[in-house]
């Protein structure tokens, strides 16, 4: 469902002008397409990541903090960037904002998060793929 509201939204660039006059449907698409990043970066964050790490024989203990799993994860390949991943959390957080009186803020958030749902797609096809490669003997 991300991809498809990925498609949806077409190439956009947002300038301060575009995010001061965004159509009710715009604004609908943008809702969808932040509610399925973070339910994808949930789910892969708290089930996906941590049920590979639990597969890899060398499972960590709960208190283990996350950016020492995400290196893990990178090492293994699992994930194609532990930078990346980073920063998708960050995009993440800076959509939260509102930016009401900066529309030039909105715009560059907006613009960087439409790259980042490509980003985080891509993450996503890399996990998958991974998840179904033959473990290796």
């Amino acid at each position: 469902m991300l991809r498809e509201a990925r498609e949806e939204i077409g190439a956009t660039h947002f300038t301060a002008a575009t995010v001061q006059h965004l159509t009710s449907d715009r604004l609908r698409i943008l809702d969808q397409l932040a509610y399925r990043f973070g339910k994808l970066q949930d789910t892969l964050g708290l089930r996906v990541l941590p049920g590979i790490l639990d597969l890899s024989e060398e499972p960590f203990l709960d208190a283990t903090p996350f950016a020492q799993k995400l290196q893990r994860l990178e090492r293994l390949g699992a994930i194609p960037s532990v930078d990346q991943w980073r920063l998708l959390r960050e995009l993440r957080n800076q959509l939260a904002h509102e930016y009401i009186d900066a529309p030039s803020l909105k715009a560059a958030a907006l613009t960087r998060f439409i790259t980042g749902v490509e980003d985080m797609l891509t993450v996503w096809r890399h996990v998958s793929a991974d998840a179904i490669r033959e473990p290796q003997s």
